[in-house]
């Protein structure tokens, strides 16, 4: 089994800041579960690419100490002999596809660690079918949902068979039940395999009886804190939306008719009808690629579908796309998608100059919401250089600054921890309620979400339906 061991490191990004880690020490046991938590932005992702051998090859600076594989600097390996023993899976998995399929995708991770060519196919029927994948091996990996590139980013580290498996913010986008057959999975390479396992995840539950150790950082540090596994032993709060009856008679803003939706020759949604009241924030619920995203996209008019959608009663189709996009917003899974400029404080000014309610989001009012988000120190930093986590929250600002009347996020709170997610929440609660703007939420992160939601609507079976008694057809 393979060593990793750090050994007094210090680490920054640019001679112009602090030491992110200062004379750091950690040894990775052989062999182990282990758990990484911490609050956004404090260098999980970054330890992870040290630990991977990706930094300082490509970014930041190393000023002192290594990080020793097999009592070898780990930057010393050559990349395919070290991903023979390291594998990263990075928080947005499509940062790491380089091909058009799922199957041409694995194919050449392990063609890049010098597999024999004779050996891969049976690597690739084999983790596809563990991770029940089969069908997905010809998909094309932009027609996937990001709960599913997600899946088959982890099926490329698991078919590379290295010994040391680090796993970033995996199950971000990932719905329960795949989530909770995903650290099945993991245990079971632990425990047959002998893998050593690291994952950094904002989430506790399911790590009960799978952890064997929970690690907690708060840079700058010189080590790794490790918590008492009791921690992973905490119930869960009951996350059931409670729809009032009164929310849903509010003034429609965006209501549609007989929508039905298909990605090719599957189809997503049949005839549906429902609106959306001014003044709410909902929740849209539903397994990875049953069609959540695609319904956004439709909405935007980025995607094609039958029946008519209408804004404050009139039908939107035939609205300029241009003039759509001052009405319905879109927040996109990938924060970087959504990103125009280079800077935080660029990119808040943008959306400033074009906010639809300045008055209310006045410079006073956008510093403290920087500073409640824990940007205003971040003003100067590269958007691309954030955390996940930090730039979910500049991302959510940025549209919340714009306040179209239709907000529609997806998946906003992935690599947020706790803490940024309340605050988040109450944000975008208070925006809400103060502008009377209709807004929708993708999430599969339920604890600490659902107590701020109005109401929840699930996609199920080709049907989109308020749960609780509440139902449209």
């Amino acid at each position: 089994m393979a060593q990793l061991e750090i050994t007094d490191l210090n680490f920054t990004y640019s001679n112009q800041q602090a030491l992110l880690f200062n004379n750091f020490n950690f040894s990775l046991k052989a062999g182990s579960f282990n758990l990484l938590v911490g609050p956004s932005g404090s260098g999980k992702s970054t330890l992870f690419k040290l630990m991977s051998g990706l930094y300082p090859q490509y970014g930041g600076q190393k000023t002192n100490g290594a990080v020793l594989l097999n009592g070898q600097d780990v930057s010393e390996v050559v990349p395919f002999e070290r991903a023979r023993h390291i594998a990263l899976l990075f928080q947005n998995p499509s940062r790491q596809f380089a091909m058009q399929t799922v199957e041409e995708q694995l194919i050449f991770a392990l063609e890049n660690l010098r597999i024999p060519i004779q050996e891969i196919p049976r690597r690739i029927t084999a983790v596809l079918t563990q991770l029940k994948l089969a069908s997905f091996r010809k998909r094309k990996l932009l027609t996937l949902s990001g709960g599913e590139q997600q899946r088959v980013a982890l099926a490329t580290v698991l078919a590379m068979d290295s010994d040391i498996i680090l796993l970033d913010e995996p199950f971000a986008n990932v719905d329960n039940a795949n989530r909770t057959a995903l650290l099945h999975e993991l245990k079971l390479l632990q425990q047959q395999q002998h893998k050593t396992i690291m994952i950094s995840d904002h989430e506790t539950t399911g790590y009960i009886d799978r952890a064997d150790h929970v690690y907690q950082l708060k840079t700058p540090t010189s080590s790794l804190k490790e918590l008492s596994l009791n921690i992973l032993k905490a119930q869960p709060p009951k996350t059931f939306v409670h729809t009032d009856p009164a929310i849903i008679k509010r003034n429609d803003k965006l209501s549609w008719k007989k929508l039905s939706l298909a990605a090719g020759k599957k189809q997503l949604l049949v005839k549906n009808n429902f609106s959306l009241q001014e003044g709410t924030l909902g929740l849209l619920s539903g397994d990875n690629g049953v069609g959540k995203s695609t319904l956004f996209a439709a909405l935007c008019h980025q995607k094609r579908y039958t029946g008519t959608v209408y804004y404050q009663g009139k039908a939107s189709e035939k609205v300029r796309l241009r003039k759509w996009a001052k009405i319905v917003a879109n927040v996109f899974q990938n924060s970087t998608d959504q990103f125009v400029k280079i800077h935080v404080n660029e990119e808040i000014q943008l959306s400033q100059k074009n906010s639809l309610h300045p008055e209310y989001w006045n410079p006073s009012r956008i510093k403290n919401a920087t500073e409640k988000l824990q940007l205003l120190q971040l003003k100067e930093q590269v958007c691309y250089q954030l955390s996940g986590g930090q730039q979910k929250k500049l991302q959510v600002l940025s549209i919340l600054i714009m306040s179209q009347p239709i907000m529609l996020l997806d998946e906003p709170f992935a690599g947020l921890d706790p803490q940024s997610l309340h605050e988040i929440l109450l944000l975008i609660k208070e925006t809400v309620t103060a502008l009377h703007l209709s807004v929708l939420v993708i999430s599969h992160q339920r604890i600490g979400v659902t107590s701020f939601m109005d109401y929840e609507v699930h996609l199920e079976n080709k049907i989109l339906q308020l749960t609780g008694d509440h139902n449209e057809s």
